[in-house]
């Protein structure tokens, strides 16, 4: 379950911020604190609609990680996510979840990402770029999770001088 939730968490890292030309980075964003206050809202908006409670042993801190790896620069923007582990989920109840999680988002404005698979419904929202996860949702699946990240950002809204 750790494993998986991990997975998730790189491949939202990974996948978040883009492409962009470097005059697109140096422009202001929302603050981390910002991004993680909207990852909160956007969470507790899912799990309102979900069919099943995150396990309390599975809810997930921040991870916050450098965009560094695949920025072209200027360099120092962040990105976090959260994530939060239901278990082994029936099948039944994984494609209600899934459904709902679909209805819920798109609903929003968000759309399909190309990285989806039958396992994983993943879904970006192309207004804020915030990406949202819901993992585990086959028949061969044992294990049921949800993830929210942000874009790249800069921590106080701005780039460094």
């Amino acid at each position: 379950m750790a494993l998986a939730a991990a997975l998730a968490s790189s491949m939202l890292a990974l996948s978040s911020c883009g492409v962009e030309s470097i005059s697109e980075r140096r422009k202001a964003t929302i603050t981390l604190d910002q991004a993680k206050a909207q990852v909160d809202s956007y969470l507790a908006e899912i799990l309102a609609k979900l069919p099943v409670e995150p396990l309390a042993s599975q809810s997930g801190d921040f991870v916050d990680s450098f965009c560094d790896s695949n920025d072209i620069g200027p360099h120092g923007r962040e990105q976090t996510s959260r994530d939060y582990g239901f278990g082994d989920v029936p099948p039944a109840t994984k494609a209600e979840a899934a459904a709902a999680f679909r209805t819920l988002l798109m609903g929003k404005g968000f759309e399909v990402a190309p990285e989806a698979t039958l396992d994983w419904v993943k879904l970006q929202n192309p207004k804020d770029k915030f990406v949202a996860v819901l993992s585990g949702v086959s028949d061969d699946s044992h294990s049921l999770s949800l993830g929210v990240s942000t874009p790249c950002v800069w921590p106080n809204g701005t780039p460094s001088p």
